[in-house]
């Protein structure tokens, strides 16, 4: 029984390094293709199945992503379902992604104040 939790143990070890690996080398990949890139991307490994998160500038840049990801060896799957992107409508100022303020509203400090006279 002992040598079975042994073999285990040992498995799952092997199987977490191995991940670690993957994980470093498509953050390497990254870097060393486009360093802008590698700092807005998470990547985390389970299984040799690499989840890709964060956000980039443009879908291009989401595909090169995946595209390096899939080259390292030893990765099984991409999951990239929460990559994002950062969408820009024509004709409205770019906001910051997940800004808590409207453009309608403005602290009362910014409010001009007219002078008593």
């Amino acid at each position: 029984m002992k040598t079975h939790s042994f073999q285990h143990y040992s498995h799952n070890l092997g199987m977490t390094v191995h991940d670690a690996w993957i994980t470093t080398r498509v953050k390497s990949a990254l870097a060393f293709s486009e360093p802008t890139l590698s700092l807005h991307v998470n990547v985390k490994t389970h299984a040799g199945t690499v989840a890709l998160s964060g956000r980039v500038n443009t879908h291009k840049d989401c595909e090169r992503v995946v595209e390096l990801a899939r080259s390292v060896t030893g990765v099984n799957e991409i999951d990239a379902k929460d990559l994002q992107t950062h969408v820009f409508t024509p004709g409205h100022l770019p906001e910051a992604p997940n800004a808590e303020e409207s453009a309608e509203y403005r602290p009362p400090s910014s409010v001009e104040k007219k002078d008593d006279k």
